[in-house]
């Protein structure tokens, strides 16, 4: 697993995405972020945007939001949404 991160999208209704991915990109409140594998420990809030998740099989998933927050340990990453956005 040391060449992916392990990503989980929830949001209070359950979970929106579960699965190992390359890179996962997050509108972060003070800019657009990448995630990679091997990635600092990070908590950060998020703001309007798209996170899209790059995953494995070389495909991108994208999910609009309104806010949430992220949380990188040791290639695990969690992503707590409000909800997805009218716009999705």
């Amino acid at each position: 697993m040391a060449n992916s991160i392990n990503v989980n999208i929830v949001s209070p209704g359950g979970e929106i995405f579960s699965g190992e991915a390359d890179s996962v990109l997050v509108p972060g409140s003070l800019g657009q972020m990448t995630i990679l594998p091997k990635h600092a420990a990070i908590l950060s809030s998020l703001t309007k945007g798209t996170i899209t998740v790059n995953t494995k099989d070389g495909k991108n998933t994208d999910f609009v939001i309104d806010s949430g927050f992220i949380e990188n340990i040791n290639d695990s990453l969690t992503i707590i949404i409000e909800n997805l956005s009218e716009d999705q």
